[in-house]
């Protein structure tokens, strides 16, 4: 076991060209033909128990390692889709077809490919089964559940899952080092629609009308009290509006407006009672200026909330298998959301954080602009450090049980 870390350093280069390979081909959603034939292929390589193609809505794959000695059943997870963006990164192996992997997935599936190859090469250390997923479709919120469905954590029963989000996510860590955190990790998220409607007429003569973007203006300044004057100040939330479309020119009153908004909380008490206050207030905001105000909610992903077993024992064993320089508590959990949770709604889990940033030479502008956003066009991972991923998540599988 003290080689783990070992192991999976002499495999990086593997694991950043199978990186490389994915990256200059992404594809989006549950069409992932590509994707699932370089995933089909290299487990194929490694003898291992089972492997199922097609899964999902199509091109789902999940596989099993059985383990020399008897144990419980630990799934490992990686997401495969990309974005629609148009990569700028100017990267010799950058995406030409209009898509870019501009989240990570491509390195996720690369280091859960490289976690496979480590455990088939301790079989005989190995206890218990492992079973690894990858899922399509995490962007669209709908690819693990599409994996659930097809029986991913079942035949044998999985009793516990992990999983890891690479790049930039969280503040305060080094390149390589895996973040933990006991409890919430990754926020739920509602999205929601607000259409007004009124009464359209020319420009000239506004009091013959009722003027929905006025309306909706309206309601979207007391939107933002919701959370500072009607939430705890330390229960974390937010509520924001990120899309209008309304009216067709600059001299006509429309007769209706659409805003679209999320909801990101940690507490589903909280998410619900955002819910009812936004239908209320833009109900009652619309009522009170005489027009009409309809909400709908749709999109809903749970909170990512780590059990604290799981995040304990990744915290240990990372520390005790790669070195304790390779492991950090993260402070606060992200507002950014995950399907991860729908895992943990069936067993018991945990969701890491792998940092893939770089050491940026020059003043502090530059070194802002080396490390661009996940969903940015120039959004890139230090391809040096992949391997920490992959010999966490392994180290896992060997020692959760101990």
């Amino acid at each position: 076991m003290e080689s783990i870390g070992a192991k999976a350093k002499a495999l990086n280069e593997t694991i950043v060209e199978l990186r490389r390979e994915l990256h200059a081909h992404p594809e989006l959603g549950h069409d992932l033909p590509f994707t699932e034939s370089v995933i089909v292929r290299e487990l194929t390589k490694l003898g291992l128990d089972e492997i199922k193609s097609g899964q999902g809505q199509g091109h789902g794959v999940f596989a099993t390692l059985k383990g020399k000695k008897p144990g419980k059943v630990l799934a490992l997870r990686a997401d495969m889709d990309a974005l629609p963006i148009q990569e700028e990164t100017g990267l010799p192996f950058a995406s030409t077809n209009g898509n870019m992997h501009a989240c990570g997935h491509d390195a996720h599936v690369a280091i859960l490919l490289g976690t496979a190859k480590l455990l088939a090469d301790a079989r005989e250390e190995l206890a218990g089964t492992v079973r690894f997923i990858f899922q399509p479709s995490e962007e669209t919120v709908n690819g693990a559940l599409s994996m659930i469905e097809s029986g991913a954590l079942e035949n044998p029963q999985v009793d516990a899952i992990i999983g890891l989000h690479t790049g930039n996510i969280w503040d305060g860590l080094e390149p390589g080092q895996i973040g933990w955190r006991v409890g919430p990790m990754m926020a739920s998220t509602s999205t929601f629609s607000i259409v007004f409607e009124g009464k359209g007429g020319h420009g000239a003569t506004p009091h013959l009308t009722v003027d929905p973007i006025v309306i909706a203006a309206e309601t979207i300044v007391q939107l933002q009290t919701l959370v500072s004057r009607e939430i705890n100040p330390f229960e974390p939330a937010v509520v924001t509006i990120g899309k209008i479309l309304g009216g067709s020119a600059f001299n006509i009153i429309a007769g209706k407006c659409e805003v679209h908004g999320t909801i990101r909380t940690f507490a589903p008490e909280i998410d619900g009672f955002l819910k009812k206050r936004i239908r209320e207030t833009a109900e009652g905001v619309a009522a009170s200026m005489r027009g009409r105000a309809a909400v709908a909610f749709t999109v809903n992903l749970a909170a990512v909330i780590n059990d604290k077993t799981c995040a304990l024992k990744m915290r240990d064993i990372v520390a005790s298998s790669l070195g304790e320089e390779w492991v950090r508590e993260i402070p606060l959990p992200s507002s950014g959301a995950e399907d991860f949770s729908f895992y943990l709604a069936k067993v018991p889990g945990a969701f890491f954080y792998h940092c893939s940033t770089f050491h940026c030479s020059g003043s502090s502008s530059e070194g802002a602009v080396c490390n661009y956003p996940h969903h940015n066009s120039k959004f890139d991972v230090n391809e040096s450090v992949l391997w920490t991923g992959s010999g966490a998540m392994a180290a896992y599988a060997l020692r959760w049980q101990d």
